[in-house]
């Protein structure tokens, strides 16, 4: 160490090597704080932005997860928002479909910067969600997003709003993705009962398009049939009928079809047993409080949905509704193979006097156990395949409403998986509105002295002894 103009040299190397220590670990600390950061925004926003809204608004479904898993296509959303005056729920669930899938991106069009963009896509307007794959396109409006509750606004004058993007989203999705639709054709002349909107929207969201057919007047089933859909006949079908019926099965035909069993229809039951189902005599009544509703009768069936990939597009907290309704049984000597969809439970019976019977108690003769309600029956070799719900009430928009659209869901389940079709089910909607706290009286006024009395005077003391502590020290 050398002494120059009184100043020792060492010291000034010393402070130079530190300080350049200080400023390249400075400097690694930056890189490193600005690659974390990098590293965090690519993660998908699931793991990076917690759900913690009561009704799990930006939380998607496994309907929604398990569609984008198995995109194969591109797929981009536009947003059309002014910058700044976007809506939170929206983004931030859009970036939740976009950490699901490469597939899937989406970008903002600010309608200033972009005047001419909506112009593009037929009903497109601020507010809008456009989904564009290839040649494809669809428009979500923001009344598909925001649903009001109509009933409740009426009769007690308050707006309540449910968020229904992801049902919107994900069936837009699967409908610009779809490469091909199917023809869902409903039997009439028999008295069946039509399907209503809340059905046939459900079917639409999943590509199935419903038309109208008279074997009688038509004398055939049309080429493009995906399924046909035979909805709780009044009368039966003729020999004629039930001939198409038998030879279109045998042909890998496709059938959906529910019953009454009040009603004599031997032809067609004749088309059910060819695929070795047939009909177990007697009125079904539960013994368990958890397969009928509180109030109602014992014969207003909830059965168990059984967990297959036909009921796959059934939501888990949703139920299926039954009312009326009488088992099947299968013949295992049977080319096909059954899988069984709706069951009661396990102490049910069947009431096989039930015509003369006053009361609903079980006769000594009555079989007891579990039911199938309602059967799926394959054939591997011919590609035939056929649903069976023997229940005339399944369809009905009555009954569906009483359990959200749970019934709809089967039927759109099911019929997707009758053309070998991807699952996409109705997603439930979520409410905006918060879920008030009440307090009950008896406990209000001890949480009232916990909080104002307890609670300052337990403070004043403890910061009192703190104080009297560090005096003494």
């Amino acid at each position: 160490m050398k002494k120059q103009n009184g100043i020792w040299q060492g010291g000034s190397k010393r402070t130079l090597h530190s300080g350049l220590y200080a400023s390249v670990l400075a400097a690694v600390v930056v890189a490193v704080v600005v690659l974390l950061n990098l590293v965090v925004r690519a993660l998908p926003t699931k793991y990076t932005q917690y759900d913690i809204s009561t009704t799990a608004l930006f939380t998607l479904s496994d309907t929604t997860e398990n569609l984008l898993h198995e995109l194969n296509t591109d797929v981009t959303a536009y947003y059309l928002a002014e910058s700044g005056q976007e809506d939170a729920n929206i983004t931030r669930l859009l970036d939740r479909y976009a950490g699901e899938s490469s597939h899937f991106s989406w970008q903002q069009r600010d309608p200033v910067l972009y005047p001419t963009f909506a112009q593009q896509y037929d009903g497109a307007s601020t507010g809008s969600v456009v989904l564009v794959s290839g040649e494809n396109n669809t428009v979500l409006s923001y009344n598909d997003m925001y649903e009001m509750d109509l009933e409740s606004y009426y009769t007690t004058g308050t707006a309540n709003y449910s968020f229904q993007a992801e049902n919107a989203i994900t069936s837009g999705i699967a409908k610009v993705t779809r490469t091909e639709a199917y023809q869902l054709y409903e039997l009439t002349g028999h008295g069946e009962t039509a399907l209503t909107s809340d059905f046939t929207e459900t079917l639409n969201n999943a590509g199935v398009t419903v038309t109208e057919l008279n074997l009688v007047t038509s004398g055939s089933i049309p080429a493009d049939a995906g399924a046909l859909l035979i909805n709780a006949p009044g009368a039966d079908l003729t020999d004629a009928e039930a001939a198409l019926l038998n030879e279109y099965v045998a042909n890998g035909g496709k059938l959906f079809v529910t019953t009454d069993f009040t009603t004599a229809t031997p032809k067609l039951d004749s088309v059910l047993a060819a695929c070795g189902m047939n009909r177990q005599p007697g009125l079904l009544i539960e013994t368990d409080a958890d397969h009928y509703p509180y109030g109602y009768p014992q014969t207003y069936l909830l059965p168990t949905v059984v967990s297959n990939e036909i009921t796959a597009g059934v939501s888990q907290s949703m139920m299926v509704y039954t009312p009326i309704a009488q088992g099947i049984t299968t013949d295992e000597d049977s080319e096909f193979t059954f899988t069984q969809l709706l069951t009661t439970g396990d102490t049910a019976y069947a009431m096989e006097n039930y015509a003369s019977a006053e009361t609903a108690q079980k006769a000594d003769t009555d079989p007891e156990g579990s039911f199938a309600v309602a059967v799926a029956a394959e054939n591997a070799a011919t590609g035939a395949r056929v649903v069976w719900v023997n229940c005339p009430n399944l369809l009905l928009s009555s009954i569906n409403q009483q359990v959200s659209g749970g019934n709809a869901q089967l039927l759109g389940s099911a019929v997707n998986w009758l053309n070998g079709a991807q699952t996409t089910a109705v997603i439930n909607a979520k409410s905006m509105s918060a879920a008030s706290l009440n307090v009950p009286v008896s406990a209000a006024v001890p949480l009232g002295v916990l909080f104002t009395l307890v609670l300052p005077i337990v403070c004043l003391i403890a910061g009192a002894v703190i104080c009297v502590v560090r005096r003494r020290r």
